[in-house]
């Protein structure tokens, strides 16, 4: 059986207006990524990966100004979830969220 590698991506810009109030997940936190990525490793094994990219604070100024042209084009909000480098959630998310995405990706893509 062949295992197919999805591909996460937690898309955010420390620099945009948070909620006053806390709302969702911090996905800047490590503690917070750190849970994300051990639930998906329970549920998922290592056929996912997950990686969150500040922005604000990418090196690579070309691919933060794509990113950044593409979520302003489609008028998308941060955080931004992309598997396999479409967009799934714009928006506030949690963990609960993130894992069903994925499993409807799986369930999708590879069935």
């Amino acid at each position: 059986m062949v295992e197919h590698t999805i591909q996460g991506a937690i898309i955010d810009d420390s620099k945009s207006e948070k909620c006053d109030a806390r709302c969702g997940v911090d996905w800047s936190s490590k503690e917070d990524m750190a849970l994300a990525k051990q639930r998906i490793k329970d549920r998922f094994g290592d056929a996912v990966r997950l990686e969150y990219l500040d922005l604000s604070k990418l090196s690579d100024s070309r691919r933060a100004s794509a990113l950044m042209s593409g979520i302003r084009d489609k008028g998308l909000l941060f955080p931004l979830l992309l598997i396999n480098g479409e967009a799934r959630i714009s928006g506030q998310f949690d963990i609960r969220q993130l894992l069903d995405v994925i499993e409807a990706e799986k369930e999708l893509s590879y069935d």
